[in-house]
């Protein structure tokens, strides 16, 4: 059996894709919430974000912070689960250095970003925890997902169908926030609108592939085994399942108001910044073997 991709299991081309120092580097991020909430409630409260009398050292540090051991825990999973299994679909889908270049921009340029985008929104309240950052690695995982889909499981998809994915969640999110609502119904009706549109479209050009690759006698599946096929159904799950926690209908867990709107902003910049990027050309599929033999830059556009 050779190195090939084509010929290779899924775990054996997951242990070459996963670099260790990258896992490193992800790490590092529970690590540091956890050492913050060991400091004294004095210094973690002054940490925290005050909508009314904001500080440049609370807009970037409150993201970090937290008050009680079940919310730092629910923090650092779903950071684990988003930021890991993003990273694992990223790198296995040729597209490590964009999932590098947006974890560095989610972790130091997000937190006060989120922060003075609060400020739009006038209360007397404190602002704290991993969320927003979490839920920018949730958009970002839209991304991915449809990237390691195009790689190694069908050819013809293409990361600029992406939105389709990213307005079918923002539909959910729509009606998951705001229960019968009539402005949610709205939304929701338009996301799926929109999504329907680019799924169409998709459809249209999917179509035209298959010919194409009918006639020069190729195949537009990737690693269409159970592994590969199982990875990019988990992503999927993860990404339209992650709303439902990210978005409580209540808007208030254990008493605490949860910041839908610094939420939606997470969710939102989170997938448009790294899919302009790859739509401008700054990131291109790093060169990986697919199914058919063609290298990630080939498929991926």
């Amino acid at each position: 059996m050779d190195g090939s991709a084509a010929q290779r299991s899924f775990t054996g081309v997951l242990r070459d894709a996963v670099r260790v120092r990258d896992c490193l580097a992800l790490a590092a991020v529970p690590v540091l919430v956890a050492a913050v909430f060991l400091l004294p409630v004095e210094t973690r409260r002054a940490l925290a974000f005050a909508y009314h009398d904001p500080t440049a050292v609370s807009a970037y540090a409150a993201h970090f912070v937290h008050f009680r051991a079940e919310h730092l825990a629910a923090n650092v999973l779903a950071y684990v689960l988003l930021a890991g299994f993003g990273y694992v679909l990223a790198a296995l889908a040729g597209y490590r250095r964009l999932f590098g270049a947006t974890a560095v921009t989610f972790l130091l340029a997000f937190p006060p970003v989120l922060s003075v985008l609060n400020l739009a929104v006038p209360r007397r309240a404190i602002g704290y925890g991993l969320s927003g950052v979490n839920m920018a690695f949730a958009g970002l995982l839209g991304v991915v997902v449809v990237a390691y889909a195009g790689q190694r499981v069908d050819h013809r998809i293409r990361v600029r169908h992406a939105p389709g994915v990213f307005f079918g969640a923002l539909a959910i999110v729509a009606v998951v926030a705001l229960p019968s609502e009539p402005v949610s119904l709205a939304v929701a009706s338009a996301g799926v609108v929109v999504a329907s549109a680019y799924f169409v479209s998709a459809a249209r050009a999917w179509r035209t592939q298959s010919r194409r690759s009918s006639h020069r006698g190729s195949s537009v599946l990737g690693g269409f085994s159970s592994g590969w096929f199982d990875g990019g159904l988990l992503g999927s799950v993860l990404f339209f399942g992650y709303p439902f926690v990210g978005f409580p209908a209540r808007g208030a867990v254990d008493g605490t108001q949860v910041n839908l709107y610094v939420h939606l902003l997470g969710f939102c910049l989170g997938f448009i910044v790294p899919y302009v990027a790859v739509s401008i050309g700054l990131f291109d599929a790093e060169a990986t073997v697919t199914e058919s033999g063609r290298r990630a830059g080939d498929s991926m556009r």
